[in-house]
């Protein structure tokens, strides 16, 4: 007998009882579609967290002087910076970038204080690199001729009751260590999706900081958008921070996944995370795969033994018990895999609303319309750890089978 009569004949076994052969497919269908699905649903909320830390706040690459990443200072900012702008502006790699003073401040107002983080921005050059202009629910982004005015988020204007139009203080250290009082009126209110983002940081106009505090001379910060940024570490932005690094000994160049060490963890984790919970669930799967076919081989005794007597050796049986538990998740894959590519594709487009626990994913860091996604070797992956914990899963029956005696089986009834 070659192996190819063996494979027909395991591909036939499977089909005999049809009904039970259906329920184990049917089994491993729901196992790997809910597994993608749960993939899917993670990396989604993963990677919408980040996107939202990338466009809101973070950037591909951020630019400090070396003494304010630690102490925050006001006065260590930026050294020649016309300099490390020119060389920004005629690099191909960037896409664009913005400048902003960082003040670590109180704010006031009538109904309380509360600590937040003061960005002195460019408003047309800012709207290049992040996205809040686009997050504004009330009011508006700078559009007023007002100097003085500020944007905040909608956490921070409920905690302290803040309304367009509403005067607070800002109150800080200025550049000698004095204690200095800045008065702005809010324009407009901006919700990102992240929640703790809109509770400590305002936006306000550069000019409005310089005017007020003529000792400043320069600025704190950089953001930098690259041509081919986002979530996903490549050679591009690395090389180009290696190079922003050289320019001045005193400058503190870090990519985004540098600053925000718990998402760039957090995404490193994830994969890993996900083979391993798919692990879990496709073993408990296993059981009901090992308990079928033993049931079919109990039903088969006779059979094996018959095939035992006439010269099928032990290898044989064993491989054709293999083939007929590993063709049933290959029958099951290909379903799997469609309904899971038709979910996420529709999904995709319209979305998943999930405004009901709306408030808890902003304090994660995510909106509430879900996009689903999932890399293409999730699909490959996960198909290929179908097939190796079915192909694990033969083996206790096929070794059950070759437990059988011939000369007893081919007696019973």
């Amino acid at each position: 007998m070659n192996l190819i009569t063996l494979i027909k004949i395991g591909w036939r076994n499977i089909w005999r009882n049809k009904k039970r052969s259906l329920v184990v497919i049917l089994s491993i269908v729901l196992g790997l579609y809910g597994g993608l699905i749960i993939s899917s649903l993670m990396i989604t909320l993963n990677s919408q967290r980040m996107n939202t830390a990338i466009n809101t706040y973070l950037a591909d690459i951020q630019i400090h002087n070396k003494e304010f990443s630690k102490e925050y200072s006001l006065s260590d900012t930026i050294s020649n910076i016309h300099y490390l702008e020119e060389k920004l502006k005629n690099d191909n790699r960037v896409k664009s970038y913005s400048k902003r003073v960082v003040i670590n401040g109180m704010l006031s107002n009538s109904t309380g204080s509360y600590g937040v983080n003061v960005l002195g921005i460019n408003p047309e050059s800012e709207m290049k690199v992040t996205n809040v202009y686009t997050k504004i629910i009330e009011g508006d982004y700078f559009e007023s001729k007002r100097s003085n005015t500020m944007v905040v988020g909608k956490k921070l204007a409920d905690k302290l009751n803040l309304r367009l139009r509403s005067k607070v203080v800002i109150a800080f250290q200025d550049v000698n260590g004095d204690i200095t009082s800045l008065l702005f009126r809010i324009e407009g209110i901006f919700k990102s999706g992240n929640g703790m983002f809109d509770d400590y940081n305002v936006f306000v106009k550069n000019s409005s900081i310089f005017s007020n505090i003529p000792d400043l001379n320069s600025y704190h910060e950089i953001p930098v958008l690259t041509i081919n940024g986002g979530v996903t570490t490549n050679s591009v932005n690395e090389s180009l921070r290696l190079d922003l690094q050289k320019i001045n000994n005193t400058l503190d160049v870090k990519s985004w996944d540098e600053i925000a060490v718990e998402l760039a963890y957090a995404n490193q984790m994830l994969s890993s995370f996900l083979y391993i919970f798919m692990l879990i669930v496709l073993s408990g799967l296993s059981f009901g795969i090992i308990n079928t076919m033993l049931m079919a081989i109990l039903e088969r005794k006779k059979e094996i033994g018959m095939l035992m007597s006439i010269g099928m050796t032990k290898i044989y049986i064993f491989l054709m018990i293999c083939f007929e538990t590993i063709f049933l998740s290959l029958v099951a894959i290909p379903f799997s895999l469609l309904i899971t590519y038709i979910t996420i594709d529709y999904f995709s487009v319209s979305g998943i609303d999930l405004s009901v626990v709306g408030s808890g994913l902003e304090n994660f860091g995510v909106g509430t319309i879900l996009y689903l996604k999932l890399p293409a070797e999730y699909y490959l992956n996960l198909s290929l750890l179908v097939i190796l914990i079915s192909s694990i899963s033969s083996i206790f029956p096929a070794i059950r089978a070759l437990k059988i005696n011939p000369a007893e089986a081919t007696k019973s009834i």
